[in-house]
C-alpha cells in the first residue's frame, strides 16, 4: 500500500481538505480517500505540490504528427490547410508511424490517460491498440456534396472496422465541409451513447461561408479544383445553421470555437444539454493568431474541456501548456476552472468518468504530480 499526499489535491471538481491522503494499492488502484491521522506512523509520503487525477485531451490529431515544424504559422485557416494538404502525404509510413510513436509518448509522459483522437484513416490505430493511453477515435468524415453522403458514410463505417481496442465514432469534419444530408445520416449511425466531434467556428471565415457564401472558404474549394456552385447561404452563422442536423441526446464536442459569439453559445445551449466546448488555444494562436471569448462559455455554465490539436499546429501535446495560455490571456478563469476542464469534463465528455478523469474508489485514474507558481502550472512527474 501507498499511502499519497501533497501540498494539495485536486479530485476532478474541487480540491480536498488539506489533511486529505490517498491510499494506493500494489496497482496503483485508489482503495480509499482518508485522513494524515489514520495513517500508520512513517508510512505517510508527502509530496510538495499538487496531485491530481490524469489528464484528459479531448481533442487531438495523432496521425498529423509528423508534420511537426512543416506547417507555417499564422496563415490563417485557410492558409493552413492547404499547406497541409500539400505537405500531408509527401512522407514516407515509415516516418508517419515512427511520429506517432512519438507524440504518443509525449501525451503519456506529459500525464495525459485518454485521448478524443480524429482520424481519417486507419494509420493510428495500430498504435493505438498497443498505447497506454485510451483512445476515442473519431472516424472522421468529409464531403460538402449531398450526393456524395452515401458513398463517405459506406467508407467511414468501413475505416471504423478497423478499430482494435476502446470506442469510436462516425463524426463530421467541420460544416463548411459536410453536408447537412451527411450530418443526418452520421447522426442516424448513432445508436449507441458514445459522443460525436466537429470542428466549429475555428476561422471568421467560416461564419462569413454560412452568412453570404463569400470570403476564404471559396479560396480553399478553389484551390482543390472543387465546384460548389450549388451551395446556397444560410444567412446565419455557421453554428446556428448547421447545429441542428445533429442529436441534441448525444455528447458533442465543439472543438476550437474561436468566432463563437454569445448569441451563438445561448442558441447552441438551448438547443442541447450534452455540449462540450473544447478550447485548443496554442493551436489557435499557431493558425488564426486569436483566442476564443472564453467568457462567452463561462458566464452561460457551458461544459468546457481543453484539446492540444495536433503536431501540425501546435508545438506541444500537452494540456499543461494549453491551461497556461489560457491562465495568461484570461485573468477571471482559475488554475481551478483549468484542472476540471482537463480531468472530469475531459472524461465526462468522452463518456469515461466511470474511471478516468476523478478520483473514484476502485479505479486506477492515473495520478499526476503538478506545481502552480504565478498562477502557470508545471508538470513535475506521473505518480500513477
Amino acid at each position: 500500500m501507498r499511502f499519497l499526499t501533497a501540498d494539495q489535491i485536486f479530485d476532478g471538481k474541487q480540491f480536498l481538505s488539506n489533511d486529505s491522503v490517498l491510499v494506493l494499492d500494489e496497482k496503483n488502484y485508489l482503495k480509499e480517500i482518508t485522513t494524515n491521522n489514520k495513517i500508520p506512523e512513517g508510512k505517510l509520503e508527502h509530496l510538495k505540490g499538487i496531485i491530481t487525477p490524469g489528464f484528459i485531451n479531448a481533442h487531438c490529431h495523432l496521425e498529423l504528427s509528423h508534420l511537426y515544424k512543416h506547417i507555417s504559422e499564422k496563415t490563417g485557416f485557410t492558409g493552413f490547410a492547404i499547406e497541409l494538404m500539400a505537405k500531408r502525404f509527401s512522407f514516407s509510413q515509415e516516418t508517419i508511424q515512427e511520429a506517432m510513436w512519438i507524440a504518443e509518448e509525449q501525451m503519456w509522459e506529459n500525464g495525459i490517460v485518454a485521448v478524443g483522437d480524429i482520424s481519417n484513416s486507419a494509420d493510428s490505430f495500430e498504435i493505438k491498440a498497443k498505447s497506454n493511453l485510451f483512445f476515442h477515435t473519431f472516424i472522421e468524415l468529409i464531403a460538402l456534396n449531398p450526393a456524395l453522403a452515401d458513398k463517405v458514410m459506406a467508407s467511414g463505417t468501413e475505416t471504423k472496422k478497423k478499430i482494435k481496442r476502446d470506442t469510436a465514432t462516425l463524426s463530421p469534419h467541420a460544416p463548411y465541409s459536410v453536408s447537412f444530408e451527411l450530418m443526418q445520416a452520421i447522426s442516424g449511425a448513432c445508436t449507441e451513447n458514445l459522443p460525436l466531434t466537429i470542428h466549429n467556428q475555428e476561422s471568421a471565415a467560416e461564419n462569413e461561408f454560412f452568412d453570404s457564401g463569400t470570403g476564404r472558404v471559396l479560396d480553399l474549394y478553389k484551390h482543390l479544383n472543387i465546384d460548389i456552385s450549388y451551395y446556397k447561404p444560410h444567412r446565419k452563422t455557421s453554428l446556428q445553421a448547421y447545429l441542428t442536423n445533429l442529436p441534441a441526446d448525444k455528447n458533442l464536442i465543439l472543438v476550437h470555437n474561436t468566432f463563437t459569439s454569445n448569441d451563438d453559445v445561448m442558441f447552441a445551449e438551448k438547443y442541447s444539454k450534452n455540449l462540450y466546448w473544447c478550447l485548443c488555444p496554442n493551436a489557435n494562436l499557431y493558425i488564426e493568431n486569436a483566442l476564443p471569448e472564453i467568457e462567452n462559455l463561462t458566464k452561460n455554465n457551458s461544459k468546457i474541456v481543453i484539446g492540444t490539436d495536433s503536431l501540425a499546429s501546435n508545438h506541444h501535446l500537452s494540456v499543461i501548456s494549453e491551461m497556461n495560455t489560457i491562465l495568461s490571456s484570461f485573468p477571471a478563469i482559475t488554475p481551478q476552472d483549468c484542472l476540471q476542464w482537463v480531468t472530469y469534463n475531459g472524461a465526462c465528455a468522452l463518456n469515461i468518468s466511470n474511471r478516468l478523469g476523478s478520483l473514484l474508489i476502485g479505479e486506477n485514474p492515473g495520478l499526476n504530480l503538478i506545481s502552480l507558481e504565478n498562477n502557470q502550472f508545471s508538470f513535475l512527474k506521473k505518480l500513477a
